[in-house]
């Protein structure tokens, strides 16, 4: 900055001055201005000497009364989290989040990091906690029933709608989902206990009882409820299609999943129609935040290389998962089917979960016996391009090989009583069984 002027009182104590150039470095303005703050006697201590000024080292920059304040917008509806506001929705359903940082969840859906991770740069800035309209409407309809499901028409009756509409069903539903505590009020002093419906106040409130249908289900081929089964809390599945086989898959990829060692929630089999898949967190504590949720703008086209690039500490969660899902034909793993778990200022990645369809759900037999004779050929597609597969061989030969990652001391015997239990049959048990053999062997070879 240059050097201090100094100036000796009577009393033997020195004050340290500075010229209006040095104070308009410090301050980042122009030597004009700092001019006239002083003449305008807004620089307490600053002294004239001639046509110069003098002005303590110690002061602090004016408030510019110039300096427009940021203007809140008025809020027709409030974003929350449980019941304190985190953002103001305007007319044009803009969205100005004033506590943009309130916790991890909010500070991913909002871009904002508290802290640089090793690998992952900042996304976002403080400086501009904002969604756009069509930010806020693409956050509701990851929370809304979506417009694939079969059973569509009867919910959109029960919403009293015509047709589908994201803004509308979030109007009804207030944008309420089980994986955090975001939700949309239409007063500012509306509290989350009044407006819940009854299925989602069971569940966050973790009483014990069994409600009935939701109007806010994810999207899938089944009736989905939430609710509670044997002390858990999760989602009751009952399929729609009695030719699918979601159900069954569901029950077998959670059985298979535990014998091959990766992490996956529980599914139960309650009847032959209907599959409990349980939630592994604690709604007081803990939030699940998708992975959807950790990218900002354009991916490439390989889903693996996005997915290490963006968690690179969860390398071998992500290498289990995709060979988890080549060897049970996965068909429905995307960025909203795969979370990581947060609580406090920790997170972890979430075991996997919805495996429904998956294990030939909806194939022809001829579809089925096609894809046994040649499992490479007719595995699944992950991300924008590349089958599951591909990725498989390209872990390992990243890897120099698969070892370690999964235990795949499984025989033909215990693969058959795994399929028995979760109710395949026909056709579809044989192809299922032999598809997980033949990917298991093709896994082997890459150990």
């Amino acid at each position: 900055m240059g050097a201090i002027l100094c100036c000796v009182k009577g009393d033997n104590k020195q004050i340290e001055y500075m010229t209006t150039v040095q104070a308009a470095e410090q301050w980042n303005i122009s030597d004009r201005r700092v001019r006239v703050l002083c003449g305008e006697g807004k620089i307490p201590g600053a002294v004239k000497e001639g046509k110069s000024y003098k002005i303590p080292a110690s002061a602090s920059k004016p408030v510019d009364g110039r300096e427009k304040k940021p203007v809140l917008p008025v809020a027709v509806r409030w974003l929350k989290w449980e019941n304190d506001v985190v953002g103001l929705i305007d007319r044009t359903n803009a969205v100005t989040f004033t506590q943009p940082e309130y916790n991890e969840v909010v500070a991913l859906y909002t871009r904002v990091r508290t802290v640089k991770e090793e690998g992952c740069p900042v996304i976002g800035s403080p400086d501009n906690p904002k969604w756009t309209p069509e930010q806020f409407t693409e956050f509701l309809s990851e929370r809304v029933v979506s417009r694939d499901r079969r059973d569509i028409e009867k919910i959109l009756f029960r919403c009293g709608l015509s047709h589908y509409d994201v803004l509308r069903i979030a109007e009804i539903t207030r944008g309420i989902h089980p994986k955090d505590l975001l939700w949309v009020a239409h007063r500012r002093e509306e509290t989350l206990d009044a407006v819940v419906t009854d299925v989602f106040d069971s569940v966050f409130h973790q009483k014990i009882d069994l409600v009935g249908d939701s109007v806010d289900t994810p999207e899938g081929y089944n009736i989905k409820r939430y609710g509670v089964y044997n002390g858990q809390y999760g989602i009751y599945k009952q399929r729609i299609n009695p030719l699918t086989t979601d159900v069954e898959s569901e029950v077998a990829v959670f059985l298979l999943a535990q014998k091959l060692g990766v992490p996956c929630c529980p599914a139960y089999r309650i009847d032959k129609d209907t599959v409990f898949s349980a939630f592994l967190y604690d709604f007081s504590k803990e939030y699940v935040v998708h992975f959807r949720r950790l990218f900002d703008g354009t991916r490439s086209d390989n889903e693996y290389k996005n997915l290490v690039s963006v968690r690179p500490q969860y390398a071998d969660d992500i290498a289990r998962m995709i060979m988890l899902d080549f060897i049970t034909r996965q068909d429905d793993r995307h960025l909203s089917n795969i979370a990581i778990k947060m609580r406090g200022g920790t997170e972890s990645f979430y075991p996997l979960y919805d495996n429904g369809r998956s294990l030939f759900y909806e194939d022809t037999e001829e579809t089925v016996s096609q894809a046994v004779a040649n499992p490479i050929a007719y595995s699944t597609t992950f991300g924008y391009a590349g089958t599951y597969y591909d990725y498989v061989r390209e872990i390992a030969e990243e890897r120099g090989g698969l070892k370690g990652l999964l235990n795949t001391d499984i025989t033909r015997d215990e693969i058959a009583v795994i399929l028995t239990e979760a109710g395949f049959k026909g056709y579809r048990f044989t192809g299922a069984l032999g598809w997980i053999q033949k990917t298991l062997e093709i896994i082997k070879a890459l150990m």
